[in-house]
């Protein structure tokens, strides 16, 4: 891996495992083909039961993997560390909590978790809507950052106890109404008010594991330009690269509106027009 700081080029030796996400289902058939060197699992919280066969396989055959926390905070709310209403963020602590306990026991090697965003949003996993709620509400970054400081030093320390990782991911500025349909989604972005990159750099110099979601970071600026996505991109995999432990590796189609379209990195990928291209991505 070649690193550029002060136009010397200096060359870093790691060992990157490459893996690959799955749900609840259908991912027995997709780590058999695969094979990857690592998994990561998309974690409903309130599913927790329906992930017990894929544990077991994944202890089995002795495959590192980490859980992608997800859950609805009261059954309606996203779930959200940065929120100053109605107790959100304590009750998201605790079920980041829960969640950190149950990939204790099943040997997990991290959680991976969103600070999420300055306002309240409504979210529906069921059917993979969000609706930001009061929109033009006054907010207070100066308090939720704080606020957010004081939770993820309860978290780390909690991880820490239970021997698990827990990774902070970089997260969109606005956020689809909804996730399923991308595309359709996208077209009507909530606004969330992501957690911006600027403040992941003040994290990433205190210490804390940062997941590196590369459609994520590239929501965070608004515009077409290609040249200034992939400079701001770079720029930010720089600043954070001392704490950045874990990459979600993705693509992301036009409009460059604030929110990003999870595309992936198959050839058929590259033969859109999407940020970044291959030789951006390499």
């Amino acid at each position: 891996m070649a690193v550029r700081r002060d136009f010397k080029i200096f060359w870093i030796k790691i060992k990157m495992k490459i893996g690959i996400k799955v749900g609840s289902d259908g991912w027995e058939e997709i780590l058999s083909k695969t094979k990857p060197d690592c998994c990561e699992i998309w974690f409903r919280l309130d599913w927790q039961e329906k992930y017990i066969p894929l544990f077991k396989y994944l202890n089995k055959r002795k495959i590192p993997f980490g859980l992608h926390f997800w859950a609805m905070v009261d059954g309606k709310y996203f779930p959200n560390l940065l929120g100053l209403h109605d107790k959100i963020a304590e009750k998201t602590l605790k079920l980041i909590r829960q969640t950190i306990d149950i990939a204790s026991k099943w040997r997990a090697v991290y959680v991976n978790f969103h600070p999420e965003s300055y306002r309240l949003n409504l979210l529906d996993l069921n059917n993979s809507t969000i609706t930001t709620l009061n929109p033009n509400e006054k907010i207070n970054r100066k308090k939720s950052f704080k606020q957010l400081l004081l939770y993820l030093e309860k978290i780390k320390k909690y991880a820490d106890e239970k021997n698990v990782i827990p990774f902070l991911e970089t997260v969109p500025k606005y956020i689809p109404a909804n996730f399923h349909e991308i595309k359709k989604g996208r077209t009507n972005p909530q606004h969330s008010e992501g957690l911006e990159t600027e403040r992941f750099f003040e994290l990433s110099k205190l210490g804390y594991p940062i997941c590196f979601d590369i459609g994520h970071t590239t929501a965070q600026l608004i515009t077409n330009d290609n040249k200034k996505l992939f400079n701001y991109l770079l720029q930010a995999a720089r600043t954070m690269l001392p704490t950045i432990g874990l990459i979600h590796v993705t693509t992301t189609i036009p409009p460059f509106k604030g929110t990003d379209s999870h595309n992936g990195v198959l050839e058929k990928d590259f033969k859109h027009d999407i940020f970044p291209n291959k030789n951006q991505l390499r």
